[in-house]
């Protein structure tokens, strides 16, 4: 007899901070062949001067991520990642840093799913600047998760709210 399970009637953000979380060091150590760890989170805004990849995940919850990577770590995540060297302002750094969100992505679904929590993801965007900043609605929590690696430190900014 199969049974199914319940999305809890409201999903903490801090379950949600730690599914994300953690889904960023999985994907940093299996895509990129190199350990990160996790500095702290935060209300402020992170210096996100260089390349993000930004993807939604939407269903039982409403989710924006934004990977930010300076510059240079991206450039060096890029050769971790691809095996060869990559130009910052190349179309490949495009595709490197948005495969990386769909990596992401995948790997925040896989946990979210063991929690009972469905989704399904949306194409990943790349954008590439300084001051770039994750734009929300009104009410929806906005949290900067700050980590690094040998290669620097990178960002993870989360929208995320139950959907209604």
């Amino acid at each position: 007899m199969a049974t199914t399970t319940s999305v809890p009637e409201t999903y903490p953000l801090d379950a949600q901070l730690a599914c994300a979380r953690d889904s960023v060091l999985t994907t940093l150590s299996s895509a990129c062949s190199t350990e990160g760890s996790y500095a702290g989170n935060d209300d402020e805004t992170c210096p996100c001067d260089g390349v993000a990849g930004i993807i939604s995940l939407v269903g039982d919850i409403s989710w924006s991520l934004m990977w930010t990577f300076p510059q240079q770590v991206a450039t060096q995540l890029a050769v971790r990642f691809a095996g060869f060297d990559i130009e910052y302002e190349s179309d490949d750094m495009t595709d490197v840093v948005g495969e990386l969100a769909n990596v992401l992505a995948g790997e925040a679904l896989a946990r979210l799913d063991a929690l009972g929590v469905k989704a399904t993801m949306g194409l990943p965007m790349v954008v590439r600047g300084t001051n770039l900043n994750l734009m929300l609605p009104d009410g929806t929590p906005r949290i900067h998760l700050r980590f690094s690696c040998d290669e620097g430190p990178f960002y993870l900014i989360l929208g995320a709210r139950k959907q209604a």
